[in-house]
């Protein structure tokens, strides 16, 4: 029998349209038990294919961190850009100026306001964290275990666990909203939890592969880690 994400992707074509009618008339037919079938994809199916169909992203965002009593402690915004594989910006522009720039084999971190870069292998730095899922493939998704998904405010879902005993983490939750990511939610040990929203989401638009590299800015400080 198939799946229902491969009906929705069959009934898409137009030659299907006839089709699509008859399958909605089996629905109605059916009731509860087909449209459990047709439901829209969890938030874990919505992650998959994210990772499977997206080659590069640009967007917005705005990120909160919040303590464990539930109060903002910080609140920052910037645009970000991705680039499989293993390529990704984070461009803060306020309250500080921060980059965080993965190369594909360094990750590069610039503090504009203490004139200071850091600098790491990209490997040492990713490990099973919630930048390692927005920018690896889906084998990514063997380092961590499912918790549960849910949906809410039109948005599928996820949350994950680390499988690794040492992560500075316990969990991320990813929301989609239809095949776009729109919020991620990381949480650590000590319960505090930082909060990211992402907006204008654009996903395989073109990306110059420039963007990616890093130029220590005259002056600065450079912290090399990790044996660089």
């Amino acid at each position: 029998m198939a799946s229902a994400k491969c009906w929705r992707h069959r009934l898409q074509k137009p030659d299907r349209v006839a089709l699509r009618h008859i399958l909605v008339a089996a629905l109605l037919l059916l009731g509860g038990a087909a449209s459990a079938a047709a439901s829209p994809p969890d938030g874990m199916a919505r992650l998959e294919g994210f990772l499977e169909r997206t080659r590069s992203m640009r967007a917005q965002f705005r990120q909160e961190v919040v303590n464990a009593e539930q109060q903002v402690v910080e609140r920052s915004e910037g645009t970000l850009l991705l680039k499989r594989p293993g390529r990704f910006r984070w461009d803060y522009l306020r309250p500080y100026e921060r980059v965080l720039i993965a190369d594909g084999q360094r990750l590069w971190l610039y503090e504009a306001d203490l004139a200071q870069v850091t600098v790491r292998p990209l490997t040492d730095a990713l490990g099973e964290t919630p930048a390692a899922l927005l920018t690896g493939n889906r084998t990514i998704l063997e380092r961590f275990e499912r918790v549960s998904t849910w949906t809410g405010e039109q948005l599928a879902w996820v949350k994950l666990r680390p499988r690794a005993s040492d992560a500075d983490f316990s969990s991320v939750a990813v929301a989609f909203a239809g095949e776009r990511p729109a919020e991620l939610v990381l949480e650590d040990r000590l319960g505090q939890q930082t909060h990211l929203y992402l907006t204008e989401v654009r996903l395989n638009a073109p990306v110059d592969d420039a963007a990616f590299t890093f130029k220590v800015p005259p002056g600065a400080d450079v912290i090399r880690e990790g044996g660089l």
